[in-house]
């Protein structure tokens, strides 16, 4: 069975997966890093100086397979004005 690793970047965070998973393809790769986003998004987003969570699914030769972001935009609306 393949083994993949999945890096995550957020913000000042780059965690460097030397585990890695034991999965049948790409695409069970690609599953756990797409649902491994909002988990960590969760704990970086809001101690970030950047608003976006990165993950990328490496194989054992260390050539990057695929990459997925997920980010978040905050924009402060114009309040009323007291008539």
């Amino acid at each position: 069975m393949p083994r993949y690793f999945i890096d995550t970047t957020a913000g000042s965070l780059n965690a460097r997966d030397e585990e890695g998973y034991d999965l049948p393809d790409l695409e069970a790769a690609r599953r756990e890093a797409v649902c491994a986003l909002p988990e960590i998004a969760r704990y970086s987003l809001n101690r970030s100086e950047r608003k976006s969570v990165v993950v990328k699914v490496r194989d054992e030769s260390g050539a990057v397979l695929f990459q997925a972001t997920l980010t978040l935009s905050e924009q402060w609306m114009d309040a009323p004005t007291a008539g």
